[in-house]
């Protein structure tokens, strides 16, 4: 009986501290994700945030620029070449999610100048996957070298890096008879 009474009474305990955690076992925690949109368009043309973030009832962007948004799905217009870190912050029931990605925008390309800009799906680890776009419409038969032994052909690619590193970006383009080549330094951390 003895041996009952003290079953009895260890799982009454180990069952009073499972049902009283703090966790939130509800799947209600936000989980913070975003895409974007219009950057392979020179500045100071408008990129617009998509938020795919799940159970989330607050957001809070920062544009890597010094400007903020509280908005579900901001747009936002950068003035200065660059590349910069985007970061949400999403608040729910659940909890709070963040996520930082990297985006590069460019200026408006010469008509004879090859010239592209990308979108990072993370700002730190790996894997990581990188889009690029081409910026001046002008330009025909693209060739890439990424800079981590892969090739491509195509106008706007993805492609993964497995590992941290600096990675020479070779993009080139034609323009009538004549071919010019952009060289470009992406570092992954």
């Amino acid at each position: 009986m003895k041996t009952i009474t003290g079953f009895i009474l260890c799982v009454t305990i180990i069952g009073f501290f499972a049902c009283n955690r703090n966790d939130d076992d509800s799947g209600n925690k936000p989980v913070a994700k975003f895409s974007v949109s219009g950057y392979e368009n020179p500045i100071p043309a408008p990129v617009t945030f998509i938020n795919i973030s799940q159970n989330a009832t607050g957001f809070e962007w920062s544009f890597g620029d010094g400007t903020t948004s509280t908005q579900s799905n901001p747009t936002h217009s950068y003035t200065l070449r660059g590349t910069y870190q985007v970061r949400l912050k999403v608040t729910g029931p659940g909890g709070a999610d963040s996520v930082c990605k990297l985006l590069t925008v460019e200026t408006p390309a010469p008509t004879n100048k090859s010239v592209f800009s990308y979108y990072q799906e993370k700002c730190v680890g790996t894997p990581v996957g990188i889009s690029f776009k081409t910026i001046n419409p002008a330009s025909t038969n693209p060739v890439w070298d990424f800079g981590n032994g892969s090739f491509g052909l195509e106008r706007d690619p993805i492609v993964q890096y497995l590992l941290p590193g600096d990675y020479t970006i070779k993009y080139s383009t034609q323009f009538g008879s004549i071919r010019d080549t952009v060289i470009r330094i992406i570092r992954i951390d």
